[in-house]
């Protein structure tokens, strides 16, 4: 198995995609300026189908792109059900490898950021929230 094919790296990578998804579904839904109940109605509603898309697709015993167990052969193979969980499969593999890297991206980013006020002697977090200040400390690291 893979790096990206093991069970521990996509169940995390499912549940962490499925709540910024949701976040994401709750921030656009309060600035559309619904009402709050269906906000969070909404974001639920698309973690659930978020998680349970990429459960099925774990647990259904279908070798994928998206997740295969070796040695075991499917006896859907041929059909249009096995056809469309392979697209599906693809699909969620690519978009997975992408978001493990967005937060890879994140979390360097908030790393160098700690480091940045811990070496200014600043409140730990200042630097994350003032973006201008972490581009000119690389830029002008005299002041």
């Amino acid at each position: 198995m893979t790096f990206f094919n093991s069970f521990s790296i996509r169940a995390p990578l499912a549940l962490v995609g499925g709540i910024l998804y949701a976040l994401l579904t709750h921030a656009i839904t309060t600035l559309l300026d619904l009402p709050k109940s269906l906000a969070i109605s909404l974001a639920v509603i698309v973690f659930l189908f978020y998680l349970g898309s990429r459960a099925l697709l774990i647990f259904l015993g279908i070798n994928t792109p998206y997740y295969s167990k070796e040695g075991k052969d499917s006896h859907y193979e041929n059909t249009i059900f096995y056809q469309t969980a392979q697209w599906v499969g693809r699909f969620y593999h690519y978009h997975d490898v992408g978001l493990f890297i967005f937060l890879s991206f994140l979390t360097i980013v908030f790393a160098i950021s700690i480091i940045i006020d811990g070496i200014e002697s600043r409140p730990f977090g200042e630097t994350i929230f003032d973006w201008n200040k972490m581009i000119f400390w690389f830029l002008n690291k005299d002041g």
